[in-house]
C-alpha cells in the first residue's frame, strides 16, 4: 500500500481501495482454486485456472456505453455459475 501511495501519488483512501480490491480478488481466486482441487482431486485444474487468470487479468466490470460488453459479462457469469458443478465432477 505504501508503494502505491508514495510512488503513484494516490491518496491514502485510493491506495487502500486498490489494495483491498487485490486482497479480495486473491481471496476469491484462492477459494476457487481450493474448490477445484478438492472437487477434481488433482492439481491440473487449479494450475490451468491460475495460468488462465494470470493471462486474462482482472475483469472489467463496467464499460460506459458498451452494452454488448455488459451483456457478455452477465452471460459469462451466469454460464460460469450454471456449469461450475457439472464441469468439475470428479468422474469426468
Amino acid at each position: 500500500m505504501m508503494e502505491i501511495y508514495s510512488h503513484h501519488n494516490y491518496s491514502l483512501l485510493k491506495a487502500s481501495m486498490v489494495v483491498g480490491l487485490q486482497l479480495d480478488y486473491t481471496a476469491v481466486f484462492g477459494s476457487y482454486s481450493s474448490f477445484l482441487f478438492v472437487r477434481t482431486g488433482n492439481l491440473v485444474a487449479p494450475l490451468i485456472a491460475h495460468a488462465f487468470c494470470n493471462y486474462m487479468g482482472l475483469p472489467v466490470l463496467l464499460i460506459p456505453r458498451k452494452g454488448l460488453v455488459s451483456v457478455a459479462f452477465v452471460a459469462g457469469m451466469l454460464s460460469f455459475a450454471w456449469l461450475l458443478l457439472p464441469l468439475t465432477r470428479p468422474d469426468l
